[in-house]
């Protein structure tokens, strides 16, 4: 007879399931691990036991094995943990007044302020305003549109003129000079916080009408 070691069981372990052993192994975690390390001892030849090394390597490796789990464990629960500190901080931007860059807005049923900026002298401009589930409801267009920060209005109306439901959309900015070629943009929003909003695992802030990533804040003040 000869020693049934951990290789062997693995191998057997992958006939079995159709799978391959380095596909097995690449699967068990530290529980798997020590149910093999007993089922070889109890098949291994008693006229050929396991050397003491080798079943010293073989605690060493499951030793390792569940440290690595343990410190794993341990960064997820630092990972949850660090999103509800950031979350608790980020209730302290209310009534401060922030820039930052931002395309979502807010519609309720009033008008809304779209802001950007443009890098030149833009000789046609497109503004196009989508649905959360990115259908296209209006396009906005302008000529002629001087370098700087820029606002464009929109009434909440979509291409018939009907007037959208309420919730949140989104807005992209086309910018071309009078050669043809693209103009920078930058969509942005500025003003007071009046609120916190998460979605996700994403922090958002409210700026009156506009929602902007936490994440694209420029500038805080107050």
């Amino acid at each position: 007879m000869s020693t049934v070691g951990m290789d062997s069981i693995l191998a057997n372990q992958g006939s079995v399931s159709g799978g391959t052993a380095s596909a097995t192994a690449k699967s068990l975690g530290k529980d798997d691990f020590l149910r093999l390390l007993v089922k070889q001892l109890q098949y291994q030849d008693p006229l050929n036991p396991v050397e003491n090394t080798d079943f010293t390597a073989q605690l060493a490796q499951f030793t390792s094995l569940e440290t690595l789990s343990n410190i794993d464990e341990n960064i997820s629960q630092l990972g949850i943990l660090q999103n509800s500190i950031n979350n608790m901080n980020a209730v302290s931007f209310i009534g401060k007044q922030v820039n930052a860059q931002g395309n979502i807005l807010n519609y309720t049923g009033t008008d809304l302020n779209i802001d950007f900026s443009l890098d030149a002298l833009a000789a046609a401009v497109r503004v196009n305003i989508y649905a959360e589930d990115g259908t296209l409801v209006r396009t906005i267009e302008g000529t002629n549109v001087q370098e700087g920060n820029v606002q464009y209005v929109w009434d909440g109306t979509d291409h018939d003129g009907e007037q959208v439901g309420g919730g949140r959309y989104r807005f992209s900015i086309e910018a071309v000079d009078y050669e043809g070629n693209a103009v920078g943009t930058t969509s942005y929003a500025a003003g007071l916080v009046t609120g916190v909003r998460y979605d996700k695992g994403v922090t958002y802030l409210i700026i009156g009408d506009k929602e902007v990533n936490i994440a694209d804040i420029d500038k805080i003040q107050g």
